[in-house]
């Protein structure tokens, strides 16, 4: 309480001596309700804790029982930022204080304990002084951290600029080459359809992952949580109001372009119906975990709601991007995706800049679907004759409903066996939105690996399609070559993720999401192996005519989701999510193998399986031993030991071996030679 307020505080040192008072700058005080003197009194410092001492980030601890100021002799600079908590609390309980400059260079925190004369409420005043004279004074933990904006900024600036010259050079160049009035065959309509989409989603990938290592230092693991859990939320209220009419539009018109009009009429209307339809769950498990022991927050419930509203907007969108997947213009809407995705960076900086937090970004979706979808539907109409009829066909909305509804089936199931574990996370736990964004920066890495089956599944579905119409026998082994390649590829990257958990934790989100961000992605990356297999065996279902299997496999796999979540979590926290998340895998490809062998019979799992993870566990040891050195010789010496050990143990048979020979370019099945 030794403040002296004064307008040249280094002249007022030669006054006060700083052991006794605390000289801080007129206008650079915060308030002290009413209870500064304004002739102080001398007072002695008492010391406090430093529990942690860093580059970035100090962490110490004071004992106080009238407002006092904590001072750390370290010299004030902007971009450090305080956060204060009771002592022994979590990071969720924290509360954000403004850093003062005191005794003319160096960092104060006023620490203000609870005032238990001035509470109204009788028994809560009681409360209150019986903890203090049973606990004593009020203690607190205040965290110090250097987090300044213009660095972050700066980096996001420039990588954003480097994409935006790259997008506008990709567009003159897609212009240049490809002529829109050019005659198009098949080949290259598929060439032309499937190129630009997928270079510009790897595009859109690496602008999701800067946004992310953006807010995700900006908002810190509890406010990036509660983002995610709002996200995860809305997620399922998008399923079900987009109810697999985008499919429906776009194969329907492909067969009979003259009925564009009806179908985006009628798709848009109905997408009204299913969203009022979609909302009424998520209202009801808003309101239901409301009532429980860790209710969403305010900021939360608002973020929901704007997401879902942003969704009705990208829902239309969509339906007029089925128009340009219609007219074999693939590349419009691709290209428009990554604009927008350019323009919710934009306004997503601006959003936390000005001080809206995770509720801005929110907000965001909303103008930017807004602009996607006028923009689209500008083109669309400029681009391709649709003279009607404009009008509400009840009829054609009742038949999509039937038709839509095992697609959106589908589509939920799969949904809810990725996101329940955050919904569980956030509810069931005490710190539960902190906890979240720890699991959600490991996730950030996991999405960014699915682009890898997604891809190759897209290539793969017509091939294996052909196939099981030519010979069940040579699509078996296709199949198998498949399976074998896709596990080759994700065994490395699951053991190399595991040793570089913590820098690649660090690189994306920072420090404050370690180490338990870490520890969730070096249990999380070990579900990709066997996810990347059900992704293949998933298209071959198809492919064989036993879609309606899916829908029972991934009930029965959601609902062991659910049950181990819900019996581990309290215990476990997000260790019990990662490591279900494996599980729940494992139970889809059992669920997967056993229906296959309706059609496809004679897979043999154990060969499969067998040699490559004998493989990548010889990888793991050499790549912990050589990491006893130094990560990176371990990184070295395990990307060396892998593809000897895949040639010693001779995963790939001479079938298979030849299989890849044949459709490799000759030069790359030249120097696969070796495999021999």
């Amino acid at each position: 309480t030794s403040t002296a307020v004064t307008r040249d505080p280094l002249e007022a040192l030669t006054e006060y001596d700083p052991r006794q008072y605390v000289v801080v700058a007129s206008g650079g005080q915060p308030k002290v309700t009413g209870r500064v003197a304004s002739t102080p009194a001398p007072s002695p410092y008492t010391p406090a804790a430093i529990d942690e001492y860093g580059n970035i980030q100090v962490i110490a601890s004071a004992e106080v029982a009238e407002p006092s100021w904590l001072v750390l002799n370290d010299s004030y600079f902007p971009g450090w930022k305080a956060w204060v908590r009771p002592f022994g609390g979590t990071e969720a309980d924290e509360k954000e204080v403004e850093i003062t400059r005191v005794n003319g260079n160096f960092r104060g925190v006023l620490l203000e304990p609870e005032d238990c004369a001035a509470n109204n409420n009788l028994p809560k005043r009681l409360t209150c002084q019986m903890r203090h004279m049973v606990q004593g004074p009020d203690r607190y933990t205040v965290r110090f951290r250097y987090s300044p904006v213009s660095f972050q900024l700066g980096a996001l600036a420039s990588a954003m600029g480097g994409v935006i010259l790259l997008f506008a050079l990709g567009i003159w160049g897609w212009r240049r080459v490809v002529k829109s009035d050019a005659e198009m065959t098949t080949t290259r309509s598929l060439a032309k359809n499937s190129l630009a989409p997928i270079i510009l989603n790897i595009v859109n990938k690496f602008v999701d992952f800067a946004f992310a290592a953006f807010y995700l230092r900006f908002l810190g693991p509890v406010e990036a949580g509660s983002y995610s859990y709002a996200i995860a939320t809305a997620g399922f209220f998008d399923i079900v109001s987009n109810f697999g009419l985008n499919i429906l539009l776009t194969r329907d018109v492909s067969q009979d372009r003259s009925q564009a009009s009806r179908y985006l009429l009628n798709t848009s209307v109905l997408r009204l119906g299913t969203g009022f339809v979609g909302a009424l769950p998520i209202l009801a498990w808003v309101g239901f975990t409301s009532l429980g022991s860790h209710p969403p927050t305010a900021a939360e419930v608002t973020a929901v709601l704007l997401i879902m509203v942003g969704m009705v907007f990208s829902g239309m969108a969509q339906g007029v991007t089925g128009l340009f997947y219609v007219h074999e213009k693939a590349e419009v809407p691709a290209a428009m995706t990554t604009a927008t995705t350019i323009l919710k960076v934009g306004f997503g900086v601006m959003a936390l800049l000005m001080g809206f937090g995770f509720v801005g970004l929110a907000a965001v979706s909303i103008l930017t679907n807004i602009i996607t979808l006028t923009v689209l539907a500008v083109l669309a109409f400029r681009s391709f004759h649709l003279p009607g009829p404009w009008r509400v066909d009840w009829r054609l909305q009742r038949q999509m409903v039937g038709k839509g509804y095992p697609l959106m089936l589908i589509h939920l199931l799969q949904t809810v066996f990725i996101s329940i574990d955050v919904l569980l996370l956030r509810n069931m736990l005490d710190n539960g939105q902190e906890v979240v964004g720890w699991y959600n920066s490991a996730y950030k890495w996991f999405n960014a690996l699915q682009i890898v089956p997604s891809f190759f599944t897209l290539a793969l579905f017509p091939v294996i399609s052909r196939e099981i119409q030519r010979s069940l026998d040579a699509a078996r082994r296709m199949y198998r070559l498949s399976l074998k390649l896709m596990l080759l590829l994700a065994l490395p990257i699951a053991v190399l993720i595991t040793f570089w958990a913590t820098p690649l934790t660090l690189l994306l989100a920072g420090e404050e999401f370690l180490p338990h961000g870490a520890i969730a992605l070096q249990i999380v990356v070990w579900s990709i192996p066997f996810g990347w297999l059900n992704s293949v065996t998933n298209y071959v279902l198809i492919a064989l005519g036993l879609e309606r299997m899916q829908p029972r496999a991934f009930a029965i796999a959601v609902l062991f989701n659910i049950a181990a979540n819900l019996l581990f979590i309290p215990r476990f926290s997000y260790v019990a999510a990662s490591v279900t998340t494996i599980l729940s895998e494992l139970v889809l490809m059992t669920l997967f193998a056993f229906y296959l062998r309706q059609k496809m019979s004679g897979m043999d799992w154990g060969g499969l399986l067998g040699r490559p993870l004998l493989a990548a566990a010889i990888m793991t040891l050499i790549t912990f031993l050589g990491s006893q050195l130094h990560i990176v010789v371990g990184l070295v010496l395990g990307l060396a030991a892998y593809p000897a050990s895949l040639w010693l143990l001779r995963v790939l048979g001479e079938e298979e071996r030849h299989i890849l020979r044949s459709i490799l370019p000759t030069a790359v099945a030249r120097r696969l030679s070796f495999l021999d």
